[in-house]
């Protein structure tokens, strides 16, 4: 396959060992509208970009 047309982003999650659970996030509507561009410029979900930033900051944690 060809890097030219694979997604520039991974859309599945990786595989756990545990389940997953479902939780509710409450943010500034500033920190909303930021995703939201972000979401619409990059025809990615809001839950997607929280994901990945939830990840960089647990791995920026464990340095």
């Amino acid at each position: 396959m060809s890097k030219q047309i694979s997604p520039q982003y991974q859309t599945r999650a990786p595989k756990l060992a545990e389940p997953r659970v479902r939780v509710m996030v409450y943010l500034p509507q500033t920190d909303i509208d930021e995703l939201d561009l972000i979401a619409q410029k990059t025809n990615r979900s809001r839950s997607s970009i929280i994901g990945e930033r939830y990840s960089a900051g647990k791995a920026q944690e464990q340095q």
